[in-house]
């Protein structure tokens, strides 16, 4: 190995390294890290300048400490983040390098031809057809336009990206292996191409085989939704157009009152009055009966594009407040001191009863050990509590109120304060109130309607728009929400006003929020068995740490097909890190090794929720002791193991665009770009570094069939 390599092995070495200590251990050892590599750098100046110590070891250790100095650098100073978003950088000018290269280009272009040859092609498009054309068609939804379009998104999209993996790493061992084992690929390396872009050569034709795929199911998907969706409103329109009028006046009366429509829709309006036409009687005008229906007909497509074939972005929630009504009014207090203070009390409630009842046991001992054949037997009657029964009533306490911190009784409520986007959005469409609630009473979704009001506004103190709603329990409730509302000026004019206030945060920043209340309006009636204690869910209540998805206000974004193609490319950065594996692997291994040690790492990355769950409770074991989890021996090792495992997987792994497509949610060109910074920045410059590497320093004489 010459010079040059030494440097850029030493190089690649740090860089692994530093990345992996940073990534699993945090900054603290990475600075330990850069103090040892600085001492190292004056010991190898010195050396070198020694006979006994002058050889090319001086330079590995130079890159070393390079490389480490540039990990150390972007990780510390600037994040996770930015030190992917240079290594995808890096990919990108590889990849470009790669396309206009003729040399690379024609690798990717036998890679075709070896995919064409083995019918792979023709094989794939068969079977993402039958997948994304005959799955929906044999799967039952629940009835509604949502389910409908969740069911084709969830399913078509899953299976697609399931077969387009498995048949990436199929392709990539199978091409590279087989290349090598049947004596192929010698005769192609002593071409005039170095063998990092026979490798990268064969990973551009493997993606441009996925971009061909992914884009073909991906436009049947898409118009499968579109198609559904339009077949609604004729549906509907069907089934309304030979009802009587009390009929369709019965069911825009309901639609109007669960906000699904509008008065200014239903009723003639004068846009330029802005107000309603009267008859000659001073009434107001309905529309047409016919309009009516047309109105009625399109809620369901309505519906669909405005909860699922939409890209919403949620708020960032800032503090929950719970609201207590008194003698004096409506008060409210912030979540954590109102756990805070119940909590304590009940703490030291439950731990004296505890030692009562432990030390009446010990005075029962020793009255009938006392009473027993004369023979008098001390048993010490204990001062306090054992530790494990201390942590143990401590947890149950903090337990049940985390779940009561969530409790919504009848004339309270809870309050919630959401940051105002940092982006500009579209303040005309409006904002929408995302929540369920749950009744305590009842573990199970019934036809019971419980009525509360939300009002948001600028302000603390309950003033703002406000809203009546009814709806069931244990439903998706979806509350619109006006961005602009109006209030009197000086001069007693009204005066259009934001919704969003301003605030001074601990820090001495201004931040801009939004207020949201939530309060329970039931009341007691005669005859009526109960009143509604509702449970809001706002906490996780495994950890007591706010949920950002259990009360969400969120905003629009965008539309659906550019929603839908960032989805799309999510999956594509899935399939380049994938594509990449299999050729790494099979760079070293032969064809059946490469096919196991894959299948081992799909294996493993679907585990990785049980992994955390270990690295939390730090330790493999679930059962208890006294309300202690139980330890292992192997606890040291699998510990370890798993915090690596999670901390190479999970940043791969958490970026799934699925889910938050059939919700309705935005999957923002920063997620984008987060993803792509993480799946090819970090994991994907990881791999294809290593795979270039060993490929290159490979001896291509030794195969399989030599052995």
């Amino acid at each position: 190995m010459n010079k040059k390599g030494i440097l850029a092995a030493g190089f690649g070495l740090f860089l692994i390294v530093g990345a992996a200590l940073w990534l699993i251990f945090g900054e603290t050892v990475l600075l330990l890290f850069l103090g040892v590599a600085v001492g190292l750098l004056f010991l190898g100046s010195l050396l070198s300048q020694l006979d006994w110590g002058r050889s090319d070891a001086y330079l590995i250790l130079f890159g070393v400490l390079g490389g480490g100095g540039c990990v150390l650098g972007i990780g510390y100073f600037f994040g996770t983040y930015y030190f992917g978003l240079l290594g995808f950088l890096c990919i990108a000018g590889v990849v470009v390098h790669g396309l206009a290269s003729r040399r690379v280009r024609h690798m990717a272009l036998l890679t075709w031809k070896t995919a064409v040859r083995l019918r792979f092609i023709w094989v794939m498009v068969i079977l993402l057809l039958l997948a994304v054309g005959g799955l929906p068609a044999m799967l039952r939804d629940d009835g509604s336009a949502k389910g409908m379009a969740q069911i084709i998104l969830t399913y078509t999209l899953s299976m697609t990206t399931g077969i387009l993996g498995l048949s990436t790493l199929w392709l990539a061992v199978g091409s590279m292996a087989q290349d090598i084992g049947q004596c192929q690929m010698q005769m192609v390396v002593t071409k005039p191409i170095a063998r990092w872009q026979i490798w990268l050569g064969k990973w551009l034709g493997i993606m441009g085989l996925n971009l061909l795929l992914l884009g073909l199911a991906g436009t049947v998907v898409y118009a499968m939704v579109e198609y559904r969706a339009g077949a609604l409103t004729t549906a509907q329109y069907e089934r309304l157009k030979d009802r009587s009028d009390n009929e369709i006046m019965q069911e825009v009366s309901k639609a109007v009152s669960d906000g699904q429509l509008k008065r200014e829709e239903v009723l003639l309006y004068d846009k330029e009055k802005g107000e309603f036409k009267l008859d000659d009687n001073q009434e107001v005008i309905v529309q047409p009966i016919e309009i009516l229906k047309e109105l009625l007909a399109e809620l369901p497509e309505r519906e669909l594009r405005d909860q699922v074939l939409v890209a919403r972005a949620p708020l960032e929630l800032e503090d929950v407040n719970v609201i207590t009504r008194s003698d004096n009014g409506m008060n409210s207090v912030s979540y954590k001191d109102w756990r805070s203070d119940q909590m304590t009390n009940d703490w030291n409630k439950a731990l004296g009863t505890a030692l009562g009842e432990l030390q009446e046991d010990a005075r029962a001992m020793q009255d009938r050990r006392a009473n027993k054949g004369g023979v008098f037997e001390n048993v010490e009657v204990p001062g306090s509590l054992p530790v494990d029964i201390i942590e143990s009533i401590k947890n149950e306490v903090r337990l049940m109120y985390r779940s009561q911190a969530q409790l919504v009784r009848p004339g309270a409520g809870l309050q919630f304060s959401f940051q105002k986007p940092r982006v500009s959005f579209n303040e005309d469409r409006g904002l929408v109130l995302r929540f369920q609630f749950l009744d305590t009473r009842m573990n199970f979704k019934g036809d019971r309607r419980y009525s509360f009001v939300t009002i948001h506004g600028p302000y603390e103190d309950f003033s703002g728009i406000s809203r009546e709603g009814s709806r069931t329990a244990r439903t998706q409730i979806e509350v619109p929400l006006v961005t602009k509302g109006t209030r009197a000026d000086e001069d007693g004019n009204p005066e259009e006003v934001s919704v969003f206030g301003t605030k001074t945060n601990s820090v001495g920043e201004v931040d801009t929020l939004l207020y949201v209340s939530f309060i329970n309006t039931a009341t007691f009636e005669p005859g009526q068995e109960y009143m509604a204690l509702l449970k809001l869910p706002f906490l996780d209540e495994t950890t007591g740490e706010l949920d950002p998805r259990g009360v969400e206000v969120m905003y629009y974004e965008g539309g659906f097909l550019k929603n839908y193609l960032r989805a799309l490319a999510v999956v594509f950065a899935w399939l380049g890190a994938l594509a990449a594996l299999g050729l790494m692997a099979a760079s070293f291994m032969s064809l059946q090794m490469s096919v196991f040690a894959c299948t081992g790492i799909l294996v493993i990355s679907f585990c990785t929720g049980l992994m955390k769950d270990v690295v939390k409770d730090d330790t493999i074991m679930q059962t208890y002791t006294d309300g202690v989890h139980d330890t292992s021996v192997v606890d040291v090792f699998a510990i370890n193991s798993f915090k690596v495992m999670v901390a190479i997987i999970s940043p791969v792994k958490d970026y799934s665009p699925i889910g938050d497509l059939t919700e309705g949610r935005a999957i923002t060109w920063g997620q984008l770009s987060r993803a792509y910074s993480y799946i090819w920045g970090v994991t994907g410059l990881f791999i294809s570094g290593l795979g270039m590497l060993i490929f290159t320093q490979r001896q291509l004489a030794i195969t399989d069939s030599n052995e």
